[in-house]
């Protein structure tokens, strides 16, 4: 019986994946030589904030990113049975203390200002 040996796959996703693999390698060098955590580069990152942008203003708009993505979670999970409704609720449950603890950093930020 002949089998048929498919194409081995071609060199190009080898050659895309250089870059990536050589800067990570560049990363990790700097990490044990100086000991510092490297920050990612700018071009690798999706979303970059403002150094304009306040520490409490910072905390203000992630805790509407919070509430928003909680009840969304919340939404999905209202329309699942099951395993699949308890892990959404489980999502809904770590955004709520998430957004819990943000909401008590600006309360704290803002008790911290009045005693200025």
């Amino acid at each position: 019986m002949k089998r048929s040996v498919p194409d081995p796959p071609s060199n190009s996703t080898e050659n895309d994946e250089l870059p990536r693999d050589r800067s990570a390698l560049y990363r990790a060098i700097d990490f044990y030589l100086t000991g510092e955590q490297p920050s990612a580069p700018d071009e690798l990152r999706f979303y970059n904030v403002s150094d304009d942008v306040s520490f409490e203003d910072a905390q203000l708009y992630l805790a509407d990113l919070l509430r928003c993505a909680s009840v969304t979670a919340y939404q999905c999970g209202d329309h699942l049975k099951g395993a699949d409704r308890a892990m959404v609720f489980s999502v809904w449950h770590l955004l709520e203390i998430a957004k819990a603890m943000v909401d008590r950093s600006i309360d704290c930020l803002g008790m911290k200002q009045t005693r200025e």
